[in-house]
């Protein structure tokens, strides 16, 4: 019967191909359910039927299309000397060109990447930016895969064009005759791929925790708390480590982990169980580090520094928190992390987990280069994105996992029993991805408003913030979203709602500089509200002291908006500055480094009353006052005869929020010094 069906012409394999190309996008949930999709975005009608968030997968990059773009020109010279009579074996650059089409139609055929009739228009708006930016200034497309090469032990590095150790002819593509049967061959295989891989491997932790007891000379039960401890209170937000790959290598002693990753993790986790353990294990950890650092960049040794900075900055220790992470980020430079866009498996034998543990990891730097550079008021290290502009994290087992509290000895000092707290899924991979996507902005914030070059147009600059973190808000989730006057009764997982807590202290790190105007400072003054709302609910449930160090800067950032307000008698205000103070009172064990923050706050307060009022739009006083900085680093006293008033900036708090690099006066002297 097979047999009896005509052949299909060439016209008709023509039409068939020109139907297909004119075919609308598939968001992943069609493509998964096999369903036809319409195409329409934000959200498709069989999305809108089904009640699921519609998302279409992530825009292929400038370079790729390009590279698509040259192949479909060899495809069509080739046609053109086929038809003139002659064949790829009688040209031999026509056959080169032939075995390098047939290779990378191989290579993006098992990678997923999409066709040339899939790819979307380039022009498309990235879901977290209205307003796309450049990957880099003066970025060539292609010049990505070139800076990536292979070193002498088979390592994928970074080198820059202007290199003198870079070797382009090392970098080599997978031949055509390699099988690659069992390579996930779309998005929807590499993260049901992940997700399986994941949930196996969650049955082999117990035997891995007991081979990490032996490693670090701790009992198997103690390493068992810290883990949970690190599992539930500080992985959720940054997801520095790769749970399933950690777990795994931790009993067979692969890649991905290390004795100093294992102690540096029982290290930071042990703040929250308090004596002796965390003292010793620090101590074991930094001269692990002395011989870690001695060998080539590795990703166990980057997530380890991460971990380390994040540890030091707790404690106060803020020189050694920054040196750490400027260590980690230069090495996932070194590593090539930054080159996050899927196509490092053309120039390695890389398998989808390696390629996900890259992504997290860079992406996990950027987030926390934002949250230091916030908390020490310093200008960011990593400004530029990959080329995918956002995570996409393919394993997301762990979003629909419910979240338990886990307190280990310490005790708990909310309201609400363990046991008796409701059912909430973590959502740690939308929360992570959407986090990362408010570190854009927030980035940007600090770029064209807190440096010492700032933005040209200074109005300009606020509208156009203003509208993507507007955007931001709007395009988040609804399960992520919480907001002070309809907050729940019970707190939701702490990543989520540290999620939203930075979110309002972003918009008062938007307005504050124009806080002389009575909408900027209105807008300053709801969003404290939001805050001081949104820890009440934190204090019911879990109490203050898992207060992390994200959490705290958003407490010192909601009371810094309405000292001016405090110290003018505002009852309302008064009692919010009792939550906040609360707040940073109650996070000192687990989080010392809050001691300067309460005590800029505390020094405000006490600052001498004016000696007449007056409204936000009139003149500024001449004699000098305490004033209270944007970052909770240091306080000053600023001589305001030396400045100007300009506008509707706050000529109070303006010139000193541009604070990079860390030039501040030493109250003591008198002078201008070098804070570090």
């Amino acid at each position: 019967m097979a047999s009896s069906l005509p052949a299909p012409t060439p016209k008709n394999r023509v039409e068939k191909r020109g139907r297909q190309a004119r075919t609308a996008l598939t968001c992943a949930n069609c493509r998964i359910r096999k369903t036809k999709c319409d195409g329409r975005q934000p959200s498709c009608k069989t999305c809108e039927v089904y009640h699921d968030t519609c998302r279409y997968e992530k825009i292929p990059p400038l370079s790729h299309i390009l590279s698509m773009a040259r192949k479909l020109q060899e495809y069509e010279q080739l046609i053109g000397e086929l038809r003139q009579g002659s064949t790829p074996s009688d040209d031999p650059a026509s056959r080169a060109s032939f075995v390098e089409v047939a290779r990378d139609s191989h290579v993006r055929g098992v990678t997923g990447e999409m066709s040339p009739t899939q790819v979307p228009a380039p022009t498309t708006p990235p879901v977290a930016d209205p307003e796309p930016r450049a990957v880099a200034a003066g970025a060539v497309p292609g010049a990505q895969i070139s800076d990536l090469s292979i070193d002498e032990h088979g390592r994928l590095c970074y080198h820059g064009p202007t290199s003198a150790v870079h070797d382009p002819s090392r970098v080599e593509e997978p031949s055509a005759s390699v099988t690659l049967e069992d390579t996930p061959r779309s998005d929807a295989d590499v993260r049901r791929f992940l997700r399986t891989r994941a949930s196996e491997l969650r049955s082999l932790e117990d035997f891995s925790v007991g081979n990490a007891a032996l490693q670090i000379d701790i009992p198997k039960e103690l390493v068992s708390k810290m883990l949970q401890l690190h599992w539930a209170w500080i992985a959720p937000m940054f997801l520095w480590v790769y749970r399933p790959a950690f777990m795994r290598d931790m009993a067979s002693g692969g890649q991905y982990c290390s004795q100093l990753l294992v102690t540096v993790l029982c290290a930071h986790s042990s703040r929250f169980q308090g004596g002796e353990l965390g003292k010793m294990l620090i101590s074991r950890a930094r001269l692990l580090l002395g011989g870690e650092i001695q060998k080539p960049s590795s990703i166990p040794t980057a997530q380890a520094l991460l971990q380390l900075s994040a540890r030091e900055l707790a404690y106060g220790a803020t020189s050694q928190a920054w040196l750490y992470s400027g260590m980690a980020f230069r090495m996932v430079s070194d590593l090539g992390l930054h080159h996050s866009n899927g196509r490092e498996s053309n120039l390695s034998h890389l398998t989808v987990e390696d390629l996900e543990i890259r992504k997290r990891l860079f992406w996990s730097c950027y987030f926390w280069d934002k949250a230091i550079s916030l908390y020490l008021g310093r200008m960011p290290t990593l400004t530029d994105l990959p080329s995918d502009h956002a995570p996409t994290l393919f394993d997301d087992h762990t979003e629909d996992e419910f979240w338990v509290p886990y307190y280990g000895d310490s005790g708990h000092f909310g309201s609400i029993p363990v046991h008796d707290y409701p059912r909430q899924k973590a959502h740690s991979i939308s929360c992570f991805e959407n986090s990362c996507k408010l570190a854009i902005i927030i980035n940007d914030i600090m770029v064209q408003l807190y440096s010492h070059r700032p933005s040209s147009s200074t109005e300009q600059a606020l509208s156009a913030l203003q509208r993507r973190l507007d955007y931001w808000r709007a395009a988040s989730p609804s399960h992520l979203k919480y907001d002070g006057d309809n907050a729940p009764l019970v707190c939701p997982p702490p990543h989520i709602l540290a999620q939203n807590l930075l979110y309002y202290s972003t918009i008062i790190l938007l307005h504050r500089p124009f806080n002389l105007n009575f909408a900027h400072h209105e807008a300053c003054r709801k969003a404290s509200n939001n805050i001081e709302s949104l820890l009440l609910v934190l204090e019911k449930t879990f109490g203050f002291t898992r207060l992390t160090y994200l959490m705290a800067y958003c407490v010192y950032t909601g009371a810094s908006a309405i000292i001016k307000d405090v110290r003018g008698g505002d009852v309302e205000a008064s009692s919010r500055m009792g939550t906040f103070q609360r707040a940073l009172q109650g996070a000192l064990s687990t989080c010392p480094l809050v001691q300067r923050s309460l005590d800029i706050i505390n020094n405000g307060l006490r600052s001498p009353e004016r000696n007449q009022s007056r409204s936000l739009n009139s003149a500024v006083e001449t004699e000098p006052q305490q004033y209270l900085p944007a970052f909770p680093n240091h306080d000053f006293l600023l001589d305001v005869d030396q400045w100007e008033s300009r506008g509707s900036l706050d000529i109070n708090s303006f010139p000193f929020l541009d604070c990079f690099p860390e030039n501040h006066i030493d109250t003591e002297i008198g002078d201008w010094c070098l804070h570090v």
